[in-house]
């Protein structure tokens, strides 16, 4: 997960709690279809983080364990003493490492759980070296009617109307190659993966996060989401290549076309969309 970057300062939380609120309205919906009329739920959620999104997720009475994976063990830490219960476990377990399938069945035994009704995977994929194989090595620990539940980028469904200047483009083409932002191609080809893997019944509840004309408060956090981490992206890799040719051309624009930027995306006549697969699937009937 070294393409990942784990900030904490208190900028990035903020905005990681802007973020949980605004993909919660979109999730909810999903989530209470997948719990209602069912008990004794159990879940996976790898890629925890500190682990208050995943207690504000899955604290539905249809659920009875929650597992929560996160590589970085002083979030692990934070996330079991703040929430860790009887319901709630946090483990530190990197999805990349040699050992994960090994140590996530030693959990499941020591929890007591056969294997899962919902596996949770929000922006997890995008910073895997190998999409397909992790996505393949899930497919055992789900139950043959569990589901699971991701959210990945799609930036190639995102747009920005009145954008005569193409800031929208230029801003997602620096995004692209930013080494800590991910694979902004795993939501454009996750259906085609999913089947591969070995997964069917897939069904996309949503292809962007969209805010139009006069919803302020949602391009704000949509503006504050998929755009905001960018310069402190920008800034720690010119602290470790200083003379990086692109990561200057980067500050530049981004000094440059920053703000207006925003103001376009503000603009109380525009319309914005951020291309994101949220999307749910099963996997196939004959696995074991």
């Amino acid at each position: 997960m070294d393409s990942q970057l784990i900030f904490q300062d208190e900028t990035e939380m903020k905005r990681l709690i802007v973020q949980n609120s605004l993909l919660s309205y979109y999730e909810k919906p999903i989530l209470k279809a997948l719990f209602d009329s069912r008990k004794d739920i159990t879940v996976l959620d790898v890629g925890c983080n500190d682990g208050a999104k995943t207690v504000e997720r899955f604290s539905s009475p249809s659920v009875s364990k929650v597992i929560g994976l996160e590589f970085n063990q002083k979030l692990v830490q934070k996330a079991q003493e703040q929430y860790g219960d009887k319901r709630f476990y946090f483990f530190r377990l990197d999805a990349e490492d040699d050992s994960f399938t090994l140590s996530l069945r030693k959990i499941m035994k020591e929890e007591n759980i056969e294997c899962f009704d919902v596996i949770y995977l929000s922006f997890l994929l995008m910073h895997l070296k190998d999409v397909e194989k992790y996505l393949t090595s899930l497919r055992p620990f789900l139950k043959k009617d569990g589901k699971i539940l991701i959210i990945e980028a799609d930036d190639s469904n995102s747009k920005l109307n009145g954008d005569g200047g193409g800031l929208l483009g230029d801003f997602l083409s620096i995004l692209k190659k930013d080494k800590y932002a991910g694979n902004r191609e795993v939501g454009k080809n996750i259906i085609q993966t999913l089947k591969k893997c070995g997964y069917h019944d897939i069904t996309v509840h949503y292809d962007a996060i969209s805010a139009s004309k006069d919803e302020k408060e949602k391009k704000e956090a949509i503006f504050t989401t998929f755009f905001s981490y960018l310069r402190e992206d920008v800034s720690i890799l010119l602290s470790q290549e200083p003379t990086n040719l692109e990561y200057k051309s980067w500050k530049k624009w981004l000094e440059s076309n920053y703000t207006a930027l925003k103001n376009l995306v503000m603009d109380e006549e525009s319309d914005i969309s951020m291309g994101m697969k949220i999307l749910t699937c099963s996997k196939e009937d004959s696995d074991a």
